[in-house]
């Protein structure tokens, strides 16, 4: 299996779990973080689901150890965990919209 294959199969185990609370924007918000991902060459995270029918995307890339972001419907929530701190900020999204280019900075880097 594929790191991507993995991918998939991860969204669709945590769908599964919870099939009548993912809607179908928060979804679509993951497939197009995912696409984003392939498509430029960056390294397939994991995921995990959220407190609220979201999923948490996070890499063991070296570099992006520290970095997770939380799917919702209308947004990605970018963390930075670092050694006695957090940061947070939100990248407003809804499916079909851009991201931002702070946003792309905050991807693991191409392999």
């Amino acid at each position: 299996m594929s790191d991507w294959e993995r991918v998939e199969a991860e969204a669709a185990a945590i769908i599964g779990e919870r099939p009548a609370e993912y809607d179908a924007a928060t979804r679509q918000n993951l497939a197009e973080l995912l696409q984003l991902v392939q498509e430029t060459g960056r390294p397939a995270p994991l995921l995990s689901p959220g407190y609220w029918p979201t999923f948490c995307v996070t890499w063991e890339t070296a570099g992006s150890e520290n970095l997770e972001i939380e799917v919702f419907d209308d947004r990605y929530e970018v963390y930075r965990f670092f050694a006695g701190k957090t940061e947070i900020w939100y990248e407003h999204h809804k499916p079909g919209e851009p991201v931002s280019s702070a946003f792309l900075g905050e991807l693991p880097d191409p392999t």
